[in-house]
């Protein structure tokens, strides 16, 4: 179950959050997300967890979050 959970984890992250070149924040963003989303937090607090930790070293950084895919 918790393999499952981990993969349709991973596909929401990598519709909604870019990947970032090596060692930009943006990856930052994607690990903390996930980690979050891992322990039961929303997608958006964990985005705001996520933003906020990473302005903290980055202050002008502004993440790339995609909106949600449509429903089919």
């Amino acid at each position: 179950m918790l393999y499952e959970r981990q993969k349709t984890l991973q596909k929401e992250l990598d519709a909604r959050i870019p990947r970032g070149l090596r060692g930009e924040p943006q990856n930052t963003v994607r690990h903390i997300v996930y980690s979050q989303r891992l322990h039961g937090k929303s997608f958006d607090e964990s985005v705001e967890i996520a933003v906020t930790f990473v302005r903290q070293s980055y202050p002008n950084f502004t993440p790339r979050i995609l909106p949600p895919p449509p429903h089919s």
